[in-house]
């Protein structure tokens, strides 16, 4: 997801009436600050902004870049770290546990802690009745 920079249509717009005005004369002022001077003053600092936050803007995509790749290669060594753990004391020990690693031992027992309950029926023959196709029945047990 990239930021997307921008422009400006009032700086367009304002550098095509900036070239009309000065047809009309090339120092025109008009008085109460309305002069080519200050208009051109303010669209020059209104460009130098828009490209410093379009600067801004490609340097925060570029740093999320970086930020998402060593994120990833945190990641990678942080597995590597506990596969080494692993490696050098076992995946039962108590130091793969104090580095984050879970014990399978443990874990299964944790889970098998319930006790099944068990019903005990009275085990009586059972009778059922067949019929067969002719319509009588006939007892099994």
């Amino acid at each position: 997801m990239s930021l997307k920079t921008r422009g400006s249509a009032a700086v367009d717009k304002a550098q095509r009436r900036l070239a009309l005005l000065k047809s009309i004369n090339e120092k025109l002022d008009l008085g109460h600050g309305l002069s080519i001077e200050a208009y051109t003053r303010l669209i020059n600092t209104t460009r130098a902004t828009l490209e410093a936050h379009n600067t801004l803007l490609s340097n925060i995509e570029e740093s999320r870049k970086t930020l998402t790749q060593m994120d990833k290669a945190l990641s990678e060594m942080s597995e590597r770290m506990l596969g080494g753990v692993a490696t050098v004391y076992g995946r039962n020990s108590m130091e793969y546990s104090k580095a984050g690693g879970s014990n399978r031992r443990r874990s299964k027992k944790s889970v098998s802690q319930v006790t099944p309950v068990v019903a005990v029926l009275a085990t009586q023959p059972v009778q059922t009745a067949i019929t067969n196709v002719n319509g009588s029945s006939s007892d099994r047990g």
